[in-house]
């Protein structure tokens, strides 16, 4: 299995980073990568984003929304058994005023193999990239 993971400390709390994940129609302010959503997040909804880098509207399955903890969704590229990447958030509140997000994604299919390790290089500095500017955004007004 290939992946991608990336972390940052967020000095706000969980209940404010978590506010920010779920404000998908926001996404574009801090994610470059979506361009727009459609849909509510739920546990075993589906969703729409354009995505960027793909030029395409993907549909997106939240697999999971465990409230302040995880947002999980798996989306599909042609089909599940060629390649499905689950994208994750992971917070975990250090102390009232800090939070640990974990950003990353797991790629499985047939061809995830294959992917190049530039192309991960280039998903792990664009995660990097949106959870810095997730991070200015979460820490306006902390300080």
């Amino acid at each position: 299995m290939k992946s991608c993971h990336t972390e940052v400390i967020i000095n706000a709390p969980v209940s404010k980073v978590w506010d920010i994940l779920l404000d998908v129609e926001r996404y574009p302010i801090w994610n470059p990568s979506i361009l727009k959503t459609w849909g509510t997040l739920k546990e075993g909804r589906l969703i729409f984003a354009h995505v960027a880098p793909l030029q395409a509207i993907v549909p997106i399955q939240i697999t999971s929304l465990k409230k302040e903890k995880e947002l999980i969704w798996k989306g599909t590229l042609l089909s599940p058994s060629i390649i499905k990447g689950a994208h994750y958030y992971r917070l975990q509140a250090l102390d009232k005023e800090q939070t640990l997000l974990q950003h990353g994604e797991e790629f499985t299919g047939s061809m995830s193999r294959f992917i190049p390790s530039l192309m991960l290089s280039k998903l792990k500095a664009s995660y990097q990239y949106h959870n810095q500017k997730l991070k200015i955004i979460a820490e306006r007004g902390n300080k």
